[in-house]
């Protein structure tokens, strides 16, 4: 199974590792200075603790491993202060200058090392792990963000019986089958479209700028590119795989975003409705129970006070 290791950019993973060894040699170094036997020291279990992880992928590396080298990092961090509070003391001065700088430099570092791993935190939230898509919150997110061209169309689609694919075959192959119709929908999908695994099975595409005919053209051809050739479901076994799609529009179906996820929902249900492996666009009515589908809870008065 791909995991967010996995997907981790390359220069996420330079950058966290020069980091840490610039952080590493700056204060070996500067212990070097001062007492060159415990500054070498400090460089050689420094490498060792970066050099241990290197060769293997990050999933991998133990807690174990990963803790002493936190802690050799914080000591190293704290050692430049320590240091300087030792000269002070011993009333030699000589180095304080030195001292300041690498002071200076390792603080600006450790806001490097922040920086990483914020951006490895911000990437895990808004990444699903098994596809690489975007997660439905980090999609409705951007559904939700003001814009100046509030013209989009939302396509929504699901696997048509996935649930089959895992009993008969296991969860491994229905990964298999998430992680190809994921990799078809992003070369069909082109530039400029939102992405995401909405649910279990369940995708989503955000095309802004899009009209009835370009949201109806995409859906298409998402729809073809899925069932365009069977999928290879491991040893030896492909099956052909279909999806279902419903398509809405902003703001020819609604003015409200979050109302177009429901249309479009409620059109993938009437895809499924139909006999799957189709595309239906929301109609310009709303759906009724006559449709089959449930009538919406009326929504709470807000009182005067509320309003205020």
């Amino acid at each position: 199974m791909s995991t967010f290791s996995d997907q981790r950019p390359r220069w996420a993973i330079f950058a966290a590792r020069g980091t840490d060894g610039a952080i590493l040699a700056v204060a070996a170094g500067l212990l070097c200075r001062v007492q060159p036997i415990a500054g070498l020291a400090v460089l050689v279990v420094g490498l060792f603790l970066l050099l241990s992880g290197a060769r293997r992928h990050p999933a991998e590396v133990r807690a174990g491993p990963a803790f002493a080298r936190l802690v050799a990092l914080a000591a190293a961090a704290l050692l430049p202060p320590s240091v300087l509070l030792v000269q002070y003391n011993s009333g030699k001065t000589r180095d304080v200058p030195l001292i300041a700088v690498a002071c200076a430099l390792l603080f600006l570092l450790v806001l490097a090392r922040v920086a990483v791993l914020v951006a490895d935190q911000h990437r895990l939230a808004v990444t699903d792990a098994l596809t690489g898509l975007a997660t439905r919150r980090a999609f409705e997110d951007r559904l939700r963000a003001p814009r100046r061209d509030r013209t989009f169309g939302v396509v929504l689609l699901d696997i048509d019986h996935f649930k089959r694919i895992n009993d008969a075959f296991g969860h491994p192959a229905g990964d298999r089958v998430l992680r190809e119709v994921a990799a078809r929908l992003r070369v069909a999908a082109g530039p400029g479209v939102t992405l995401a695994r909405y649910g279990g099975e369940e995708f989503a595409l955000l095309a802004p700028g899009a009209g009835a005919a370009r949201t109806a053209e995409l859906a298409d051809r998402v729809h073809a590119a899925v069932g365009g050739e069977p999928v290879d479901l491991g040893r030896g076994v492909r099956r052909a795989v279909t999806v279902s799609v419903g398509t809405a529009l902003l703001p020819a179906d609604t003015a409200d975003p979050d109302e177009l996820i429901v249309l479009a929902d409620r059109a993938l249900y009437a895809a499924k409705q139909a006999g799957r492996d189709r595309v239906v666009a929301t109609a310009s009515r709303r759906p009724t129970e006559a449709d089959g589908w449930p009538a919406p809870l009326p929504r709470p008065r807000r009182t005067k006070l509320e309003a205020a």
